[in-house]
């Protein structure tokens, strides 16, 4: 697993950190173009629409911070933006948790998966400002990748390298598919 850039992992979790994250990066950079479902932003002339987006999260309904996402994801992209995966009382679920955990490392909910027109784009542990997403997809495409938070480190597992791929496939299968991954699966 390689570790991505600095200065763009700083530009990254400053702006979780600081919580204002919206889409723009710098003036003439990105535009956003209402948020919502049907809407899109564009990052440095790529254009990232919101109804492409689909978050996949592991959660606890006892967790106010997973609680807080439940609402948040569907609130800003749309009631069909986030496929819930609920822990307490299902050992399927739980099972697969600890799959996930094994993989990366993840252990605390809300855990949340990210894809973008399919693809998986990020993987992240936690509470997280939902308007870098689109920030979050760009930056996955341009380094042809997926982000992976845990524990406050950013990483990216780049989809041209072998052992990636598997590590990609496997967590496709957790969070797209709902499943245990097998150990030879490569990306989705």
């Amino acid at each position: 697993m390689k570790r991505y850039a600095i200065f763009i992992v700083l530009l990254v979790l400053g702006g979780f950190a600081a919580g204002c994250i919206s889409g723009e990066t710098s003036p003439g950079t990105s535009t956003t173009q209402s948020m919502g479902p049907s809407g899109y932003t564009i990052i440095n002339g790529t254009k990232i629409y919101f109804n492409e987006l689909h978050f996949y999260m592991y959660g606890m309904k006892t967790c106010p911070h997973c609680r807080h996402m439940h609402t948040l994801i569907p609130a800003t992209f749309g009631e069909r933006s986030l496929t819930y995966y609920e822990l307490v009382g299902n050992a399927t679920n739980d099972e697969i948790f600890r799959e996930l955990s094994r993989l990366t490392g993840i252990s605390g909910v809300p855990a949340i998966g990210i894809t973008y027109q399919g693809k998986l784009r990020g993987v992240i542990e936690g509470e997280f400002n939902v308007s870098a997403t689109p920030q979050i997809v760009y930056q996955a495409m341009k380094h042809s990748g997926v982000f992976l938070e845990v524990g406050g480190e950013w990483y990216i597992l780049p989809y041209n390298d072998t052992k990636s791929q598997v590590y990609i496939g496997q967590l496709y299968t957790i969070f797209v598919k709902n499943r245990l991954p097998k150990t030879n699966q490569t990306s989705g």
